[in-house]
């Protein structure tokens, strides 16, 4: 687990959430080759955060420092 980074998501909306945490589960699965089936599992934990005062919601998703630049990509491709 060391060498694990985290990337901060804000979201507004539920619905925005759902596709997010939904591509994030898709682009695991694209490279499944490239991580342990734990780390898989491990990844798959997002944690998921409320923020009252700005009324946002904050995904945390947790990878080594290369997966989250390709998920990073990934997003930003589409």
């Amino acid at each position: 687990m060391s060498g694990e980074k985290a990337i901060s998501v804000p979201v507004r909306e539920i619905t925005h959430m759902k596709v997010i945490l939904a591509t994030w589960y898709s682009f695991l699965r694209d490279h499944a080759d490239e991580f342990s089936r734990e780390e898989f599992t491990r990844y798959l934990k997002t944690p998921v955060i409320y923020d009252l005062e700005k009324d946002e919601i904050e995904l945390l998703f947790t990878g080594s420092d290369e997966l989250l630049k390709k998920f990073r990509d990934h997003i930003f491709q589409e």
